[in-house]
């Protein structure tokens, strides 16, 4: 039984999420609780999965809450609650939240993003670092990337554009932004088509304030992991998003399949990024029998860490409430056949893109062989199409044309 824990300084409203779940009381074990402190008090009593909280709230506000709770007990999902807040209120608890929903909330989308949160618990049986994964609030960029974007903002000059195009060149900024996006943080909770579009919607002066003041990024420190062509990874995904996009859309795949297959591919291994982060020592020890064995990455990430990539990245995007088409193609991209549904999904075109560049060009000469997943297009008769999308990927890889971020 998932163990929720809502609070809310209004009675009303607690009143109000009684009623609206009384019918999950079999599934849910369900605590309400009217402030910071005394959800605090609960916490060291019983244990929790979810948190749902509001955000303005007198004395500890949710912000500072969820913070605690994030420190405290890591493993325990945080989600915002909470009507029209102040700006900066709301920049506060970026970090601090996986996920921000709007008042009023339909009783049916809050069951669906609990019970969607609550399902992610199955992809990761390494618990330790569950609880790793699950407090990461920013992902890294590469330090040139960042700096660029810093002056960028910093300038009197800075256009929208710019600042766009300069954090869809880079994926740990790319999956941060997405998460601001199609969460409801700032108004606009929708499914975003591009890291720059999200850009767009957040506004110059938003993205100054998340990045210059409130630090949404990181910087990966290349001095801890030895021969992570981080640079590598970063071309690999631009390529693979544009790839993904490329086949999706001769696939005849309506718009919001094509997008999603484009912003999964871009993203599609930012996993690496958050295996590197929380577990660096390890993640060398995956590098180095990557390259000693001439084996999969994902073979030497299940051996040593006892997940993947593939479930590290789904997991913790899936947490930041990401498309389902999104975070199924970050899931399975690498054998969607272990996937559950059928046709034409952007995990179908993200895995043909994956391997599809992997083969036409040399990602790292220490990678063992991707292959298609051979049985997977069979069941969806895509097998003939394979060698067109073969070709028309060795033509804009040649022409350098998939290297563009949107």
């Amino acid at each position: 039984m998932t163990r929720i824990l809502f609070v809310d300084d209004e009675t009303n409203i607690l009143d109000a999420l009684k009623r609206m779940l009384h019918s999950m009381r079999r599934e849910w074990d369900m605590t309400f609780v009217d402030s910071g402190p005394a959800a605090l008090e609960h916490l060291a009593r019983e244990t929790v999965d979810i948190i749902v909280s509001d955000n303005r709230m007198p004395g500890m506000d949710g912000s500072q809450l969820l913070e605690e709770v994030r420190r405290r007990y890591p493993k325990m999902i945080r989600i915002v609650l909470s009507g029209h807040a102040e700006q900066e209120s709301v920049m506060k608890s970026v970090k601090a939240a996986h996920q921000y929903l709007a008042k009023p909330c339909e009783a049916e989308t809050l069951k669906a993003v609990i019970r969607r949160a609550s399902s992610l618990g199955r992809l990761l049986t390494n618990e330790s670092l569950v609880g790793l994964i699950s407090r990461i609030d920013a992902l890294p960029a590469l330090p040139a990337g960042y700096q660029k974007l810093r002056r960028e903002l910093d300038s009197e000059d800075a256009s929208l554009e710019r600042v766009g195009r300069l954090i869809a060149e880079d994926v740990g900024m790319s999956a941060t932004i997405l998460k601001l996006v199609n969460s409801a943080f700032f108004g606009v909770a929708r499914e975003i088509a591009s890291p720059s579009q999200a850009v767009v919607l957040l506004g110059l002066d938003i993205v100054r304030g998340l990045v210059l003041s409130h630090h949404i990024f990181s910087t990966f420190d290349t001095k801890k992991l030895r021969g992570f062509g981080m640079e590598d990874l970063q071309r690999h995904c631009r390529i693979t998003g544009g790839l993904a996009r490329l086949i999706a859309r001769d696939a005849g795949a309506v718009k919001s399949v094509v997008d999603e297959a484009y912003v999964a591919g871009l993203i599609h291994d930012v996993g690496k990024l958050v295996l590197s982060s929380v577990a660096p020592e390890r993640y060398n020890q995956v590098l180095e029998g990557v390259r000693r064995g001439d084996r999969l990455v994902v073979e030497v990430e299940r051996e040593v860490l006892g997940l993947t990539h593939s479930e590290a990245g789904g997991y913790l995007l899936g947490l930041w409430g990401l498309p389902e088409g999104v975070v199924e193609a970050l899931i399975h991209h690498h054998r969607p056949s272990s996937g559950s549904g059928q046709g034409f999904r952007p995990v179908t075109a993200v895995h043909l893109a994956n391997v599809l560049d992997h083969e036409l060009r040399v990602v790292n000469e220490n990678y063992a062989p991707r292959t298609l997943d051979e049985a997977y297009l069979a069941a969806n008769d895509l097998t003939d199409q394979v060698p067109r999308w073969r070709e028309m990927c060795r033509e804009v890889i040649v022409a350098g044309e998939t290297d563009e971020p949107d």
